[in-house]
């Protein structure tokens, strides 16, 4: 690691500690995942968690964590990517077109500089919201790729199909064609069944700027 990337990394952990002993929310602003700031992030998650008790949590909150960067992340992506193809998200034939081509030509590139360089110039983002609410530890992904009303409709389809279902019955029948197994959305779900007390512990809502995914974690 550099000593420049190892000195911010340094100062982003150093921050969230603040924040979180003046029991105000943390905001890391994500732009591209590497190993050093997923550490980083991980090590803010263990923070938090050991500040209501709950550090047995760590791995598996983790795992819900980079899926939830990563399903952030891919959004911005998909939205450059129809952008650039002159492709209008929210029309039901563009949709299916752009998505048809997305899996292989867009996916594959994610970590390509030119949708990197289209996110930012479009203003997209991905902020990471830490927090204790009423000795609760939330985490909110707050990105500006707003999910469609169909988009939603796939989720909470998703979500519906893992309820239960065996691991062998979830792989068989929530395949979507469209947007693919939708096994992550399946997984987070059922990990935060685990781990949190909260009838709400995991939600994906939308208003009209944002996406909002939400984690609750009781002690």
């Amino acid at each position: 690691m550099s000593e420049f990337v190892e000195a911010y990394n340094k100062e982003v952990l150093e921050n969230a500690i603040c924040c979180l002993q003046k029991g105000e929310p943390y905001v890391y602003s994500l732009v591209r995942p590497s190993a050093e700031n997923k550490e980083t992030l991980k090590r803010i998650v263990l923070e938090y968690l050991t500040a209501i008790n709950k550090e047995k949590a760590y791995n598996l909150l983790c795992l819900c964590l980079e899926e939830i960067m990563s399903n952030s992340l891919k959004a911005n992506i998909k939205r450059a990517y129809f952008i650039s193809h002159n492709l209008d998200i929210n029309n039901p034939d563009d949709y299916g077109k752009g998505m048809a081509s997305f899996k292989e030509d867009g996916l594959g590139k994610i970590k390509d500089q030119f949708f990197i360089n289209k996110i930012n110039s479009m203003g997209l983002y991905v902020k990471l919201i830490f927090a204790l609410e009423n000795n609760n530890f939330t985490i909110v992904a707050r990105n500006n790729s707003v999910i469609s009303k169909e988009e939603i409709e796939r989720v909470n389809k998703k979500l519906k199909l893992s309820e239960n279902k065996s691991p062998e019955e979830l792989f068989m029948n929530s395949i979507d064609q469209t947007e693919g197994a939708g096994l992550g959305i399946i997984m987070i779900k059922k990990i935060m069944s685990q781990l949190s007390t909260a009838e709400d512990c995991f939600t994906i809502t939308a208003n009209e700027t944002e996406t909002i995914t939400k984690l609750i974690i009781t002690p």
